[in-house]
């Protein structure tokens, strides 16, 4: 290493025991004995200097010497408790090697960046402690650890790719789906419990129609069956998701095919505009449930229905295969509704291709665009109603019936 190197990881080395000892020298009450601010800073040069060394036998000498040192300091002080002071020293030693470390371009960078998330995180000991013991119920722990489950635990271990004949199912693509009805689920619980109800499940429509609006409009359903007192709360959270996928899949188009984009933005937006409409006008009657809503009705996470509103999209999704695979180039349209009813995106994304490769003119692309809504509402309103809350499949079917009119008359007038 060059003098501007060993500069630079010194000053690197300070920087980290000054953060961290001056954070213990705050939090530290008035007769507490503990390391301090000097102590600290000591630690990060002594680590520095094992780095920029590189001789192990002397960096582990160093840590075990330290470590000891720490042991004795903490048992001649009865008044403590907990080992954090101790844990920040050994962690202000591993960072102060880091940035000294040679070899490393972004070890310096890596060990202050650590340095303030360590800093930030030991100064937020009242509020982490808030947050777990009077925030967090042991319910909502629990289900947090099943959510995160399923996402990590589950889904890499299923197939990446298609079983059975010629692929058509697909288990990783199925259980997506139950992570984006559970994920809408979650998250949607927390924003209710922490904005209210009425923002907080306005907030989970928007987020959810961004992500999947299918996800959120099933997740939702279910939830408004879990608190039917909710009932018009859910309908617009729904009315939201189902706005949002509208400028979502023209942003997409944007993305990849300018010209689509372009002549499916008259019949996208107005659909849009519907949707926020019916979205506002249910709002307005809302004002009494927000005031009665219970937030604590339901748990955070059940994988159940998620489980049983999978399996029905794995039927659908099956089916769409199988008709993709026998319609043929014949049958676009009849393919493009199949698709849209299960994957929109995707289904838009193939028309976009096809449009491409000439092997479909503008309007016949933008018609099956709108056919492929048309399919994908039909399986949102069927999902919706398995929910088993009274009125909400026919609502909904009003509604898209609304949107899809709109938006056909629009492209009629453009095209």
């Amino acid at each position: 290493m060059q003098a501007p190197d060993l500069v630079g990881s010194t000053a690197v080395a300070l920087l980290i025991g000054f953060l961290i000892g001056a954070e213990r020298e705050f939090s530290r009450a008035e007769a507490e004995r503990q390391p301090g601010v000097r102590d600290f800073i000591l630690i990060a040069l002594v680590g520095s200097l094992c780095g920029l060394l590189q001789n192990v036998w002397l960096a582990v000498t160093a840590l075990a010497a330290i470590a000891a040192l720490l042991a004795v300091f903490h048992y001649q002080s009865p008044e403590r408790s907990g080992i954090t002071t101790e844990m920040a020293a050994v962690a202000t030693f591993c960072l102060g090697y880091l940035a000294s470390a040679p070899g490393l371009s972004f070890g310096p960078t890596l060990a202050v960046g650590l340095t303030v998330a360590i800093t930030i995180l030991l100064e937020a000991k009242r509020a982490l402690h808030h947050f777990i013991r009077e925030t967090i119920t042991e319910q909502e722990f629990t289900d947090t650890l099943r959510f995160l489950a399923i996402i990590f635990i589950i889904y890499p271990v299923l197939p990446a790719g298609g079983v059975g004949p010629q692929g058509v199912f697909v288990p990783r693509q199925v259980w997506l789906f139950v992570i984006l009805v559970s994920s809408v689920s979650y998250v949607g619980y927390f924003l209710e419990k922490f904005l209210g109800p009425r923002a907080g499940l306005r907030l989970a429509g928007v987020l959810g129609g961004l992500a999947s609006s299918t996800a959120a409009t099933v997740s939702l359903a279910r939830s408004c069956a879990d608190e039917p007192e909710n009932r018009t709360l859910y309908w617009q959270a729904i009315l939201l998701a189902n706005g949002m996928q509208f400028p979502r899949l023209l942003a997409i188009l944007g993305a990849v095919n300018p010209p689509l984009a372009w002549a499916l933005a008259g019949p996208l937006l107005a659909m849009t505009a519907v949707a926020l409409a019916l979205a506002r006008l249910w709002g307005a009657s809302a004002v009494g449930e927000a005031q009665r809503a219970r937030v604590h009705l339901r748990n955070p996470f059940r994988l159940g229905p998620a489980l049983r509103f999978g399996a029905l999209f794995g039927l659908i999704t099956l089916l769409e295969r199988t008709a993709s695979a026998t319609a043929g180039s014949a049958g676009v349209m009849i393919v493009s509704a199949a698709g849209g009813s299960v994957d929109v995106d995707a289904a838009v994304l193939s028309l976009s291709d096809l449009l491409k490769a000439g092997g479909l003119p503008m309007p016949a692309t933008t018609l099956a665009t709108l056919i492929a809504l048309a399919g994908n509402a039909v399986v949102k309103t069927f999902l919706a109603t398995q929910s088993g809350v009274a009125g909400l499949g026919r609502r909904l079917a009003l509604s898209f019936l609304l949107m899809l009119a709109t938006g056909v008359l629009v492209w009629r007038l453009t095209s």
